[in-house]
């Protein structure tokens, strides 16, 4: 075990110690800064120790889901690799558990098949005469591909997971695996009893972000086990910022409800703004704060937390500049100074500033730019369909093509590449196989290099052609796609499928060359992050940008949030019927986001009305009276 299981107790982590003696289901609430993490390493290790031999007997696992790779690796290294603990993501996990029930995977495939059947049917019934001709061409052809689909898929030998489904093939998709999993978790008892036999203890990490449906099936299990299962959340609903979470976790008779209320990360004065912040949202009001070592004493260390309203014009980038100039000077730090190394994460909603200084502008267009909200959404955190195979395949190949890591090529290739599958290279000559498949990859790194002007439909033609990955069948569909464009002019351009089809072709067009800045910007190659991407991460220096004007996510206004802004019909409506409005999703991304800065954050609002916006700011109590600056103060 890692340093991590040897840090000092809380209150907490001495709590779930006991419940985990005596397989007590519970849940965690664990605010930002808190040791989470830290908490479940020590409870992986509780289980290790007192029930280590009991599981190595029955030959069972403790299982730890996850929600990235990064995360995954991080704990499966902290409990030092030990086989009685499985470490993996949902997706992993849930294709682990149910790979080896074909028949049962194929009955479901054929249900979905005849469920989307009937939903694409009814949509045509639907089709009014104001519905373009690609919408309904679309539709016919899907219709079409479902049904052949329909009657092959009782001749598919296996089914493999993939990045994209392909139920021809015997490919399933992310999403394809999760539901599948779940609905045998949700179903079946049997199922339910295998599983809980095998995992005795499951403990599920960054909880507010699981489908609620995951969680369904998981407290399904814990119903029918009973003591002998027990099962952990881990989370805090306040950062819940994917709106497919489930947010908070609802407590079941006979669970226990843990919290974990310190922040060793944060100085005084930005943990003072987090509280503020979180107390719109729920109770949990978090103490401590981040300390240093001073002539061997623990000291709290003060830092700074200030926010600056700035007018909304051409000068933004300049603005930000002066700002950063500013605290340089007032806090006699000269990191805050812009320059190469800068220790400054500046955290935006993907807008145009990030991606013009990154040279994605055409690919955020194309997915935010009169695109639809699932779009937009995806684009934050990579996660839309058109981005998927890019962001997992495309651009991590080719890095690895052009850098000679042959290994990790071919690991890739192998998650992958159909090519590589057990029955496609059955009466094959593999090394011609092998042959053919380098000179893909040369061709594909060449595409994606800097200096190509090769398209989106160029790289995505050539994946299909060459067989090197299987496309989502919603991109095929584009691929295949020879009707006109949409006519400038139509009076029905807010229809969900026309915004789909005027996206894909803008996105269609992009250079493929412009995902490398995109990644980079993903993988927090740069000063820029997304508001969205850094749930986690930590920095000294953190200057947060909120600028309504320039992002396109009516899930998130900071105008809104801080009543500079009216809350719309739908808000109001949302209101009535007990749903969550952007105000709340807003809460918790500023919550998140502050709760990044170990020792100063900043914080600039972009506003038309400088004056309203100072006094809707002041008046929300989050920054103190003296931390709020408007524009004639950087002149001083």
């Amino acid at each position: 075990m890692n340093r991590r299981a040897s840090q000092p107790d809380t209150q907490a982590d001495l709590q779930l110690r006991q419940i985990i003696g005596v397989r007590q289901s519970f849940i965690m609430v664990a605010g930002a800064g808190s040791g989470k993490t830290t908490s479940l390493i020590k409870a992986l290790k509780t289980i290790i120790d007192e029930h280590g031999t009991s599981l190595r007997k029955k030959r069972q696992r403790v299982a730890c889901i996850t929600y990235t790779e990064i995360a995954s690796k991080e704990i499966w290294a902290d409990i030092s690799n030990n086989p009685l603990v499985h470490v993996s993501t949902i997706h992993s996990f849930f294709w682990m558990i149910i790979r080896s029930f074909q028949n049962d995977i194929r009955d479901w495939v054929a249900q979905r098949i005849d469920e989307k059947l009937a939903e694409l049917r009814a949509a045509a019934a639907g089709f009014g005469p104001r519905v373009h001709e690609r919408t309904r061409e679309r539709n016919k052809r899907d219709i079409e591909r479902y049904e052949y689909q329909r009657t092959r898929i009782g001749s598919v030998s296996a089914f493999t997971y993939g990045t994209g489904s392909d139920y021809i093939k015997g490919v399933l998709g992310h999403d394809d695996v999760i539901k599948i999993a779940s609905a045998f978790l949700t179903e079946r008892p049997l199922f339910r009893t295998l599983f809980g036999q095998q995992f005795p203890f499951l403990f599920v990490d960054e909880s507010q972000d699981t489908m609620p449906y995951v969680v369904d099936a998981l407290k399904a299990v814990q119903h029918q086990m009973r003591s002998h299962f027990c099962l952990g959340f881990f989370g805090d609903p306040m950062q819940q910022i994917y709106p497919t979470g489930v947010g908070k976790i609802q407590q079941e008779a006979g669970w226990i409800t843990i919290t974990k209320p310190e922040n060793f990360r944060c100085a005084t004065s930005v943990l003072s703004v987090a509280n503020a912040i979180r107390r719109g949202g729920d109770d949990l009001v978090q103490v401590g704060g981040r300390t240093s070592m001073v002539e061997g004493e623990a000291r709290p260390v003060i830092g700074t937390a200030r926010i600056f309203i700035l007018p909304i014009d051409e000068q933004r980038n300049e603005r930000l500049l002066a700002v950063r100039d500013w605290i340089s000077r007032h806090n006699n730090d000269p990191e805050w100074q812009p320059s190469e190394t800068t220790s400054v994460k500046t955290l935006v909603i993907v807008h145009r500033m990030a991606a013009s200084r990154l040279g994605f502008s055409a690919l955020y267009s194309a997915m935010n730019d009169n695109a639809p909200e699932t779009f937009k959404a995806g684009f934050l955190d990579a996660s839309a369909w058109p981005l998927r195979p890019f962001v997992s395949f495309v651009i991590p190949l080719s890095d690895a093509v052009r850098k000679g890591q042959e290994f990790k090529a071919m690991s890739i290739l192998r998650s992958s590449s159909p090519r590589l599958v057990g029955e496609n290279l059955r009466g094959r000559d593999v090394a011609q196989v092998l042959g053919e498949l380098r000179e893909a990859c040369m061709q594909l790194a060449e595409m994606v290099s800097p200096d190509s002007n090769a398209s989106v439909r160029d790289v995505l033609l050539h994946l299909r052609d060459s067989r090197l990955l299987t496309l989502d069948h919603r991109i095929m569909a584009y691929l295949d796609d020879q009707t006109p464009e949409n006519v400038e002019g139509d009076d029905d351009n807010d229809d969900g499928d026309n915004r789909e089809i005027t996206a894909m072709d803008s996105f269609m067009r992009c250079e493929v060359s412009q995902f490398l800045g995109y990644q980079a910007y993903l993988n927090d190659e740069s000063p820029f992050s997304t508001q969205q991407g850094i749930k986690g991460a930590e920095f000294a220096r953190v200057l947060v940008v909120l600028d309504d004007d320039e992002g396109t996510h009516v899930q998130f206004s900071y105008d809104k949030y801080f009543g500079i802004k009216r809350m719309s019909a739908r808000d109001e409506q949302n209101v009535l019927e007990g749903k969550e409005t952007a105000i709340e999703r807003t809460r918790r991304l500023f919550y998140v986001c502050c709760t990044r800065a170990r020792t100063d954050l900043a914080v600039v609002l972009f506003s038309n009305d400088i004056a309203l916006a100072e006094r809707q700011v002041r008046a929300t109590g989050i920054f103190p009276d003296n931390a709020v600056y408007t524009l004639p103060a950087l002149a001083t």
